[in-house]
């Protein structure tokens, strides 16, 4: 699973703890729930799998043995559950100033865009002290 989704076994059930927690605090009239025939586990791994991986929603709906609408309300359910459960885990930007850094010669991320984080290729899920 680590290498669909990048998370192991053992951070998907901590993520669907978050999530739930957060969605129960949700007033039950603004909540999107995710499909009851995916469950919130299957949501999230499939979540996962489509931001990551990119893969194409018939092809998910595919594997899952469910319909591509079914797999749209899972990942449009939970990627706003799953931003917001993560976001405490995102470190603040630093300033990137034009004189320490030009986006031709240094890239910031590892994508390429914002501030060094030469030391940080990956995100950490332990929270900030």
């Amino acid at each position: 699973m680590y290498y669909t989704t990048g998370f192991s076994r053992r951070e998907i059930e901590d993520l669907c703890g978050l999530i739930a927690e957060i969605q129960e605090s949700i007033p039950v009239v603004d909540r999107r729930e995710w499909p009851p025939v995916l469950a919130l586990g299957n949501s999230v791994v499939i979540t996962l799998t489509y931001l990551r991986r990119n893969r194409v929603q018939w092809e998910l709906a595919e594997t899952y043995g469910v319909s591509q609408s079914t797999i749209s309300r899972a990942i449009t359910a939970v990627t706003s559950l799953l931003a917001r459960a993560l976001a405490r885990y995102i470190p603040p930007p630093r300033s990137c100033s034009p004189a320490a850094s030009t986006w031709w010669t240094e890239p910031c991320f590892p994508a390429g865009h914002g501030p060094a984080t030469r030391a940080c290729t990956r995100a950490n899920t332990t929270p900030p002290a």
